[in-house]
């Protein structure tokens, strides 16, 4: 198993991961083209990534992070719209099971290649970690958040 697919079978694992846990809210994946204009509320998924590091011969640790941009239209209707919609995001933050999806039938058959899992400790410093940033421009109506969230995986290849 080459780890030049590793990065592609994780993105395209933490896409469908999260698109099939958006509930009715846009999600925009980082790099696609996007028209926002027309939404009053969205997601966006963005990545850094994957960190492999070759623990011993054959044994790799995987870690990705994941940030969720939460944008929210403010109106006099409902003030905890942004909230409503970063507990969306929050409750998608859930382990990932990844896939070797593609296009390429020898090598992206579609089989699991491992699990990233949720990081997290009683200390506090991996969690899920909601950030509030409020309205970006005074001249906009658009509250902004983030949800992160850190994935490990371990891989014996």
């Amino acid at each position: 198993m080459s780890v030049q697919h590793w990065p592609r079978w994780i993105t395209a694992s933490i896409n469908k991961h999260f698109d099939a846990r958006k509930q009715s809210l846009p999600l925009f994946i980082e790099g696609m083209h996007r028209e926002t204009r027309s939404e009053k509320d969205f997601l966006e998924l963005r990545r850094d990534g994957p960190y492999l590091t070759e623990l011993s011969k054959g044994v790799w640790r995987v870690y990705m992070e994941v940030n969720i941009l939460v944008q929210s239209a403010m109106d006099d209707v409902n003030m905890y719209r942004i909230d409503r919609n970063v507990g969306i995001a929050a409750a998608a933050c859930t382990d990932i099971p990844v896939y070797k999806y593609g296009d390429d039938p020898l090598i992206d058959d579609g089989s699991l290649l491992g699990c990233l899992n949720v990081v997290s400790d009683y200390r506090g410093k991996e969690r899920i970690q909601i950030n509030h940033f409020g309205k970006i421009n005074p001249s906009t109506p658009l509250i902004q958040a983030t949800v992160e969230i850190h994935y490990e995986m371990k891989l014996n290849v």
